[in-house]
C-alpha cells in the first residue's frame, strides 16, 4: 500500500487515547507482551506506533500483541479488528479458547503448533482468557459430542499406554527441559490420543479415564510450551486440558488445571483472576482428594494471596498446607497430581515463593534451601537448578553476596544442556542482580558473570 492510499487509523488512535497512553508507552507495553510470548527481540517504538495510527499495518503477530496490551490496560477483551486492523487467520480468536469440541480443538491446536511459522506468533497470552474456566459449563461442550465416534473400541490398555507415555515424557522433560521433545509430545497428543478420544469405548468408565489421561498429556504440552517461553501457546493447551479433564467428570482434576493457570499468571506477574482461580481450584478439591494432594491447592491459595499483599491469608493457607502434608498417609494420590515431583519439595518451593512475595526473605531462604535438598539433581536437574537460583536471589537480597554467588554457581552446574527459557531467564536475572557487585570489583561476582555469559552464548 502506498502512502497516497493509506488511511489514518482513527479507531486505533481512539483506543490509545482511551488508555491514556503516549505512543512510547504503547510501544513499551507491546514489547512486554511480546517478550512474555517468546519474542524478546521485538523493537517496537513510538515511531512505529505513529506509523500504525497513520495507516501502516503492523505484522499480524504485533497486532495481536497490541490488542492484548490494550485489553489489559482497559480491562476488556480487544481484538485487532477492534483496533481497525485485520484479524490474522487461524486459531487466534478468543472464542476458540474454550471451543465446543475439545477433542477436535486439541487436534487443530497440535497441527498448528507443529506448523510453527503460521501459528506461534498468533497465540498470545490473554488475561481475559483466565476468567473463562471460572464460568465454563460442560453442557455447552457436549454440543460437540455428536462428531465423535469411530468403529474402534478403546479400553484399559489404551488408557494405561497414554499414562505410561505421559510419565516417560514428563521424566524426560525434567532432565532435558521444555524445548526438548516438545514436538513429539504434541504429535502424540494431537494424533493418537485425539483419535482415542474420538473412538468408541467399552465402558463409560473407560471413556472418562481416557479423557483424564488426555488431559494430563495436554497439561504436559502446556507445561513444555511454558518452559520453552511460549506463554500464549501454553495457556491454550492448559485451557484445552481443563476441558478434557472436565469431560472425565473429575472436579479435582479440573481444579488442578485451574491451579496451573493461576501459577502461570503469577509467574508472568499478572495477578488478574489469580485469587478467583486459586479459590475455585480449592473448592473443587477440598475433601475430595487425599491430604497430600489437597495441600497443593492450599499452596496456590497462599501464593495468590501473597501476590495480592494479603499476608494473614497467605500465612494461614501455608499453615494449612503444612498441616495437611504432615498428616498425609501413604495412600496413593491421583495420577495427575503425582507427576509434579515430591510433595515436600513442592511445598517448600511454593512456600519460599509466597514468603518472598511477602518480603520475608530469611524465611523464604529456609524454604528454598529445604526444597533444593529435596530435589534429586540427577532426575530433576532443571527444578533443582531453578530452586538454587531462587535461593541465591533471596540470599543476595539479604546482602549475603558471596554466599549467593556460590549458590548461583551451583545452579549453573545444573543448567548446562537444558533447553528451557526459564533457565535462560534465570541466568539473565542473576546477571542483573550481580551487576552492581561486578562493577565494584567483587571477584566472585566477576567470575560468576563470566561463566553465565559463556553459558548463555553457548545457547543456554
Amino acid at each position: 500500500m502506498g502512502n497516497a492510499d493509506r488511511q489514518p487509523n482513527a479507531r486505533l488512535l481512539a483506543v490509545i487515547g482511551e488508555a491514556g497512553w503516549t505512543y512510547d508507552a504503547t510501544a513499551r507495553a507491546v514489547c512486554r507482551v511480546a517478550a512474555e510470548n517468546g519474542e524478546r527481540g521485538l523493537r517496537t517504538n513510538a515511531s512505529a506506533v505513529s506509523h500504525w495510527v497513520s495507516g501502516t499495518r503492523p505484522a499480524a503477530s504485533t497486532a495481536r500483541f497490541l490488542a492484548e496490551a490494550l485489553s489489559r490496560k482497559l480491562r476488556r477483551p480487544l481484538r485487532p479488528t477492534d483496533l481497525g486492523l485485520s484479524a490474522p487467520s487461524g486459531l487466534a480468536a478468543n472464542d476458540e479458547f474454550l471451543p465446543s469440541d475439545p477433542v477436535a480443538a486439541i487436534a487443530r491446536l497440535g497441527k498448528a503448533d507443529l506448523n510453527r511459522r503460521t501459528f506461534l506468533a498468533r497465540s498470545v497470552y490473554a488475561i481475559s482468557a483466565l476468567a473463562l474456566p471460572l464460568t465454563y459449563r460442560r453442557e455447552i461442550a457436549e454440543r460437540g459430542a455428536h462428531v465423535r465416534g469411530t468403529t474402534a473400541t478403546i479400553g484399559d490398555g489404551e488408557v494405561s499406554a497414554v499414562r505410561e507415555i505421559t510419565t516417560a515424557f514428563t521424566h524426560a522433560d525434567e532432565r532435558l527441559g521444555g524445548g526438548h521433545g516438545r514436538s513429539a509430545v504434541v504429535e502424540y497428543l494431537s494424533t493418537d490420543v485425539a483419535a482415542y478420544c474420538s473412538a468408541m469405548f467399552a465402558r463409560e468408565t473407560d471413556r472418562r479415564a481416557m479423557f483424564g489421561a488426555a488431559a494430563e498429556l495436554a497439561y504436559l504440552a502446556g507445561w513444555k510450551a511454558h518452559d520453552d517461553g511460549l506463554a500464549g501457546l501454553a495457556q491454550r493447551y492448559y485451557l484445552h486440558s481443563f476441558q478434557l479433564a472436565d469431560e472425565s467428570d473429575s472436579g479435582p482434576h479440573t481444579g488442578y488445571i485451574l491451579r496451573i493457570l493461576a501459577h502461570q499468571a503469577l509467574e508472568l506477574g499478572r495477578r488478574d483472576y489469580c485469587i478467583d482461580l486459586a479459590d475455585a481450584a480449592l473448592d473443587r478439591a477440598r475433601g475430595r482428594v487425599d491430604a497430600e494432594t489437597e495441600s497443593l491447592f492450599w499452596l496456590t491459595v497462599a501464593r495468590a494471596q501473597a501476590a495480592s499483599h494479603s499476608p494473614r491469608r497467605a500465612i494461614a493457607a501455608l499453615s494449612r498446607a503444612e498441616t495437611l502434608l504432615d498428616r498425609a498417609s501413604s495412600d496413593q494420590g491421583p495420577h495427575w497430581a503425582s507427576l509434579g515431583g515430591p510433595p515436600e519439595a513442592r511445598l517448600a518451593s511454593h512456600s519460599g515463593k509466597a514468603l518472598s512475595s511477602l518480603g520475608d526473605l530469611p524465611a523464604a531462604e529456609n524454604h528454598f534451601r529445604r526444597s533444593a535438598a529435596c530435589w534429586d539433581p540427577a532426575t530433576h536437574p532443571r527444578i533443582h537448578a531453578l530452586t538454587l537460583a531462587e535461593l541465591a536471589t533471596v540470599q543476595c537480597g539479604q546482602g549475603k553476596v558471596d554466599e549467593a554467588c556460590g549458590t548461583w554457581s551451583a545452579a549453573l552446574d545444573g543448567m548446562t544442556g537444558i533447553q528451557s527459557a526459564r533457565t535462560r531467564d534465570s541466568i539473565d536475572t542473576m546477571r542483573r542482580h550481580i551487576a552492581v557487585f561486578r562493577g565494584r570489583g567483587l571477584v566472585a561476582a566477576r567470575r560468576l558473570d563470566a561463566r553465565a555469559a559463556a553459558l548463555r552464548a553457548a545457547g543456554a
